[in-house]
Parts: C-alpha cells; sequence; structure tokens
C-alpha cells in the first residue's frame, strides 16, 4: 500500500478547490466525491491527488438548488 503524500481537511479542500470551507463540507457529502482516508474526532482526511482528479469532473457552474424566478414583466 502507498501512502499518499499530500493530505489534508476540510480547509485544505476548501484551499484546493477555492471555496469556503462550508462548500468543502457540502461537496464532501456527494455521492461521488472520493472517500476519505481516515476518520477521527477530529474529522476526515483525504488524498489531496485524487480530490484534485475529482476536482476536474466537477461542473462548478452547477450549483443546485432552487432555478431563479424569471423576472416579472
Amino acid at each position: 500500500m502507498t501512502t499518499p503524500t499530500r493530505t489534508g481537511g476540510l480547509t485544505e479542500i476548501g484551499e484546493l478547490l477555492r471555496v469556503s470551507r462550508q462548500r468543502a463540507f457540502t461537496l464532501a457529502r456527494r455521492h461521488d466525491f472520493p472517500e476519505p482516508l481516515a476518520t477521527s474526532r477530529a474529522g476526515c482526511v483525504w488524498d489531496l491527488a485524487r480530490v484534485e482528479e475529482w476536482s476536474k469532473t466537477w461542473d462548478r457552474n452547477n450549483k443546485g438548488g432552487r432555478p431563479r424566478k424569471p423576472p416579472s414583466p
């Protein structure tokens, strides 16, 4: 088994993806996000190289949520 060279938590994921820590938490809960390497009471730790690979498939423009209401005439 090889040990990843770069690991990090939600703060590092946020910095890597240029999003807030809160947004990183939301992204980490997605079904297609890489599984954490380890989980402790302090939080999860991910292989940042795998997160970076995942980010290449992530559609940053799709923010989800409710569509905007069309402007009133």
